[in-house]
């Protein structure tokens, strides 16, 4: 029996939706280019900021770190993402063109702004007009189904000054009470003021380079994918992404506690030989451990995976 004029035009769309991802890739992959090009200036000062700047430029080391983290979960969950793929020519486009205004008004305003409010902006469009790139290539649709590594770039525009300022000394003192209960539990004497602590051969202070903030960034984005990836219940989720900040700060308590102590009874040379410039790593290990542990506290009772990432894996 033929088919009748609605099943005949179907067949072909469907087909057609199949075998133009070749064409969908390579467009997408132009308008990325475009948009290195268009923000350049902006990413390459992160850049030089990142590689060759200082501590001081610590609020964008997530701007690296977070299109890295968004496109491994594209890829984690491409079967579900891209089951349903159309032009999103119209909405695409608004995305885009929002994007580049926000390049100009970055650009126009900098002097007024400042550079960092002004780099701020130009990221944000950045991600704009990454995502309108991808709404335009593979639709909304597929937009909704990847909402969250897509949503999750915004994470790669700096926080706001006040606000980073202030987790860091969230971390900085957590870390310092920490310290300060291990100091009291070994037993040695030590007098505290503050954030220095005094002990009979050896004198620190929790520096804000001591505060381990980019390991805490680091902890909050994977919290946020684990999150994601392996719990439902937004109460879950919540509890996850909250655990992250105390978390860094007991694993930095443990790592300036334990240096202090090996300069007071062993060496002053740990205060900054290698252990205290490089042994970050070990400490930032612990702190996914303790992550993955709570993150299996709060699994007791629910599915072993997600049924999003079965499907996709």
């Amino acid at each position: 029996m033929p088919l009748d004029g609605a099943q005949v035009s179907a067949v072909p769309a469907t087909v057609r939706s199949k075998h133009s991802f070749p064409q969908r890739n390579l467009l997408f992959l132009l308008l990325v280019a475009l948009s290195v090009a268009v923000f350049w200036a902006s990413l390459k000062m992160v850049l030089g900021y990142q590689f060759w700047g200082d501590s001081e430029n610590d609020e964008y080391f997530c701007t690296l770190v977070a299109p890295v983290f968004s496109l491994a979960l594209v890829l984690i969950e491409r079967h579900w993402i891209f089951s349903r793929v159309r032009y999103g020519i119209r909405p695409g486009t608004v995305l885009l063109l929002l994007g580049v205004l926000l390049r100009i008004v970055a650009g126009a305003a900098s002097r007024q702004i400042g550079s960092e409010l002004s780099i701020s902006i130009d990221l944000l469009g950045l991600v704009t007009f990454g995502i309108g790139a991808f709404i335009l290539c593979y639709g909304t649709l597929a937009f909704q189904a990847g909402r969250f590594p897509l949503l999750f770039l915004l994470a790669a525009v700096p926080l706001p000054s006040p606000v980073f300022e202030t987790l860091l000394a969230v971390v900085r003192a957590g870390s310092a009470e920490v310290s300060g209960f291990l100091f009291s539990l070994s037993g040695v004497p030590v007098l505290r003021n503050g954030m220095d602590f005094s002990l009979p051969d050896v004198t620190i202070r929790v520096e804000r380079a001591c505060s381990g903030i980019h390991s805490t960034l680091a902890i909050v984005l994977v919290s946020l994918i684990a999150a994601h990836l392996f719990l439902a219940s937004a109460w879950r989720k919540l509890l996850l992404v909250l655990a992250a900040v105390p978390i860094v700060c007991i694993t930095n308590g443990c790592r300036i506690a334990g240096l202090t102590l090996l300069a007071q009874y062993v060496n002053r040379q740990f205060l900054y030989g290698n252990l205290h410039h490089h042994g970050g790593i070990g400490f930032f290990a612990l702190a996914l451990l303790l992550l993955y542990l709570v993150l299996q506290l709060l699994r007791i009772g629910t599915p072993q995976a997600s049924p999003r990432v079965e499907r996709s894996l």
